[in-house]
C-alpha cells in the first residue's frame, strides 16, 4: 500500500537546510500553520510556498529529536480550545524569515472550538527526517508556549532526574567488579533491574549508578548524563552485607565529565563532623583508639573507661593464668579454684610504660594464690630492688603493679601486712640534713638511698625607670635534685656532706639604671672522706638576671631544674616588665614575680621549701623611681636512708 500521509521539505526547506549544514551554521524553526487542504486533503509538493487553506498559524510549542531515532526532528503545536470551527488536512513549518520550509497532509480532522458547544486543545507533531538534527533550531517565543501533558511529563522526569537526591539501590559495591551480567554484590543476588551503587572500581571514572542485566550494565536513567551526577549527588543503600541502610555522597568538585572524571563518594551515614565551632546537640559517636593509644585521635568514652581510672571490666581468675595486655586495666579477682595457684604476669614490655595492673586475692577455696613475672621479668616493691616473684598473696589482699615498659613489674600499693612488713624491715633508719657535715655508715648497712636537692639561684632585680624601656628581672633557677639514688657502702665510712645555699637576690635597679643579677645557688655534695671526687654532686641554680635599663627585652630567666622564668619586656616608657617566677622543685615552690609599677617597681615574693629559685623584680616605669628586688634562692639539704 502506497504511503498516503507524510511529510517533505520545500525547495526552500532543502536549500536552507543544505546551506546551513554547508556553513555550520541553524535553520530557524519558528512556527507551524495549519489549512483545511481547500476542501480535500492535498498531496505535499515541494514547490509548495504556502498551504492550500491555511486558517491558523502560532508559534511552535516544542521542537525536540526523536529519542528513538537520532535522525528525526518532531516539531509540536498546541492549538487552544478557543480556536477551531474548520478541518485539519495540512501542516506546514515556517522559518524565522517567514518561509515555508516543510509541508505535510493528514487525515480529515474536524477542530471545533468552545462557542460550538464541543472544545478541546489539540496536539499537532509533525516529523521530519533530515541528513543533521544539529542544524535545526526551535525559534520561538517561550511566552507563548503551551505545556501539553507529554511536555510536563518529560520535564518532570528531567528535572527529577537532575536533583541530587537519587531513587535508592538495592546494593552497593566493596570492591572493584565487572560491569556485566547478574553477580552477587555484597552478599546480594543481583537480579535484572536492579539499582546498583558502583564506588570502587579501580578506575574512578567507572563509578555511578547502574542497572544490572544480564549483558552490560547501563547506567541508570537518572545518572547517565552530566547534568543529572552533579556534586551532592546523594543515595540510600537498602540491601547487603556491609553496606545495608547505609547513606552515600558524591564528593566529586564540578565539572564532572560522565566516563571522565573520577567520582568519589563518601559514607554519611553517620552525618557530618563540623570542622569549625559549634555544640553538638546530640550523641556522636567514632571509632575507639587502640588500647594504650597515645596519639592525638579523639578518644570515645570506651576509650577513657578502658585506660582511666574506672576499670574497664571485672574478670575472675580460678585457675593457673597467662595474662596479657588486655587484662591490663580491668578488675582480677580469684574467687573460687583449689590448690596452689599461679598467675603469670604479662611480660612488662608488652604494655606501654605506667601500664597499671590490679589483682584481688579474695577466694579462701585456694590453698594460695602466686603472682610472677613472665621469662626474665622481674618483681619488685617501689623504691626497692629485690626480686620477689613469686609473690604470695595473702586472703583478701589486694596489689597494684606498674610496668616500667622495660623488664620489671612495680608494686606500688597492697593492704597487705606481709608486704608492709617487707616495706618496713628494709628502711631500718632516715637522715635529714639542712646543713653541711658529716655521715657514719651504720652497722650492717651496705646501700644508702640518698635523695637531695642543690640551692636555689637567686632571683634577678627589676630595672628603674627609663625614658626608653625598662625589663622585670628573671627568676632564679631551682637547684638540681636527686630521688632515691642507690649508693653502695661499707658499714662505718664517713662521708661528708655539703649542702649548698641559697643564692643571694639581685638589688633593684635604681633609677634609670639595670636591676643587679641574682647570684647561683651552691652545689650540694655526697664525697667518701679522704676522696679527691665526690660520688653525688648536684649544680645549684643560676641566678637570675637583672632586668635591663633602654633594652625592650626582658631579663633571662635562669639554667636549673627546672630553671626560672624570664621577667617579660618593657613594651614602652609608660609600661614595664614584670619579673619571672623562680624554679619550683619537688620540695619547694620557687618565689613570685614582682609586678611592674609606676614610680616603683614591686619586689618579688619570697621563694619556700629546699631548692627553689627566687623571683624576679618588677621595672618601674611611668616616672622616675626604682625597680623592685628579686627575692634569694632556698638551701639546698639531703636524705639519707638506709
Amino acid at each position: 500500500m502506497s504511503q498516503t500521509y507524510y511529510a517533505i521539505l520545500t525547495a526552500i526547506g532543502e536549500a536552507k537546510l543544505a546551506n546551513a549544514a554547508a556553513l555550520n551554521t541553524t535553520l530557524k524553526i519558528s512556527k507551524m500553520a495549519v489549512g483545511d487542504g481547500g476542501g480535500s486533503v492535498p498531496t505535499p509538493d515541494r514547490s509548495q510556498t504556502a498551504l492550500k487553506g491555511e486558517w491558523y498559524r502560532a508559534g511552535l510549542n516544542s521542537l525536540t529529536v526523536d529519542k528513538a531515532n537520532s535522525s528525526q526532528v518532531i516539531a509540536e503545536l498546541v492549538i487552544p480550545e478557543t480556536t477551531g470551527g474548520s478541518w485539519i488536512r495540512e501542516m506546514g513549518l515556517i522559518d524565522a524569515d517567514g518561509n515555508l520550509i516543510a509541508v505535510a497532509n493528514t487525515p480529515p480532522s474536524y477542530k471545533p472550538q468552545l462557542a460550538e458547544g464541543s472544545g478541546r486543545t489539540q496536539v499537532l507533531r509533525m516529523v521530519l527526517i533530515v541528513s543533521s538534527t544539529s542544524n535545526v533550531e526551535l525559534k520561538i517565543d517561550p511566552s507563548v508556549v503551551l505545556a501539553t501533558r507529554g511536555y510536563v511529563d518529560d520535564a518532570i522526569t528531567v528535572a527529577i532526574n537532575r536533583l541530587d537526591n537519587k531513587q535508592s539501590v538495592r546494593a552497593a559495591t566493596t570492591a572493584n567488579i565487572t560491569l556485566s551480567g547478574l553477580q552477587t554484590v555484597d552478599g546480594i543476588a543481583l537480579v535484572a533491574g536492579d539499582r546498583v551503587l558502583v564506588k570502587n572500581q579501580t578506575t574512578a571514572n567507572g563509578n555511578g549508578i547502574y542497572v544490572a542485566g544480564t549483558g552490560g550494565w547501563l547506567r541508570a536513567a537518572d545518572s547517565d548524563e552530566n547534568a543529572e551526577v552533579t556534586p551532592g549527588l546523594t543515595v540510600f543503600v537498602e540491601q547487603g552485607t556491609t553496606q545495608a541502610d547505609t547513606i552515600w555522597k558524591l564528593t566529586t568538585d564540578a565539572p564532572i565529565t560522565l566516563g571522565s572524571t573520577a567520582l568519589v563518594f563518601a559514607d554519611i551515614t553517620q552525618g557530618y563532623m563540623p570542622t569549625s565551632g559549634g555544640t553538638f546537640t546530640g550523641p556522636v559517636k567514632g571509632q575507639t583508639p587502640p588500647r594504650f593509644d597515645i596519639s592525638k585521635q579523639f578518644i570515645t568514652s570506651e576509650f577513657l573507661k578502658q585506660n582511666s581510672g574506672h576499670f574497664s571490666g571485672w574478670n575472675a581468675v580460678s585457675a593457673n593464668t597467662t595474662f596479657t595486655g588486655a587484662d591490663c586495666g580491668t578488675h582480677l579477682v580469684t574467687n573460687v579454684g583449689t590448690g596452689d595457684v599461679v598467675g603469670t604476669l604479662p611480660l612488662a614490655n608488652s604494655v606501654p610504660p605506667g601500664t597499671t595492673f590490679t589483682l584481688a586475692h579474695a577466694s579462701a577455696a585456694m590453698n594460695s594464690f602466686s603472682l610472677a613475672g613472665q621469662g626474665t621479668d622481674v618483681l619488685v616493691m617501689d623504691g626497692l630492688d629485690a626480686n620477689i616473684s613469686p609473690y604470695k598473696m595473702v586472703p583478701n589482699e589486694t596489689v597494684t603493679l606498674v610496668s616500667t615498659g622495660g623488664s620489671t613489674w612495680k608494686m606500688v600499693y597492697s593492704n597487705g601486712p606481709l608486704f608492709l612488713k617487707k616495706g618496713i624491715s628494709q628502711l631500718k633508719g632516715m637522715i635529714r640534713l639542712i646543713a653541711s657535715g658529716a655521715f657514719t655508715v651504720p652497722a650492717g648497712v651496705t646501700t644508702l638511698y640518698v635523695s637531695a636537692c642543690a640551692g636555689g639561684g637567686g632571683g634577678g632585680g627589676g630595672a628603674g625607670y627609663n625614658a626608653n624601656f625598662s625589663g622585670g628581672g628573671g627568676g632564679g633557677g631551682a637547684g638540681y635534685i636527686a630521688l632515691r639514688v642507690p649508693v653502695a657502702v661499707t658499714p662505718g665510712q664517713v662521708w661528708n656532706i655539703v649542702i649548698g645555699a641559697g643564692g643571694a637576690a639581685g638589688i633593684s635597679g635604681a633609677n634609670g639604671g639595670a636591676g643587679g643579677d641574682g647570684v647561683a645557688g651552691g652545689n650540694t655534695s655526697l664525697t667518701l672522706a679522704g676522696a679527691s671526687t665526690s660520688i653525688l654532686t648536684l649544680m645549684g641554680g643560676t641566678g637570675g638576671r637583672g632586668g635591663g635599663a633602654a633594652a625592650q627585652t626582658g631579663a633571662g630567666g635562669a639554667a636549673g631544674s627546672p630553671g626560672g622564668s624570664c621577667g617579660t619586656d618593657g613594651r614602652s616608657p609608660s609600661i614595664g616588665g614584670d619579673g619571672g617566677a623562680g624554679g619550683n622543685g619537688p620540695y619547694g615552690i620557687g618565689g613570685g614575680s614582682g609586678r611592674a609599677g609606676s614610680g616603683l617597681g614591686a619586689s618579688a615574693t619570697g621563694a619556700v621549701g629546699f631548692g627553689t629559685g627566687g623571683g624576679g623584680g618588677g621595672a618601674c616605669y611611668g616616672s622616675a623611681g626604682t625597680g623592685g628586688a628579686g627575692s634569694a634562692g632556698m638551701p639546698g639539704f639531703m636524705i639519707i636512708e638506709w
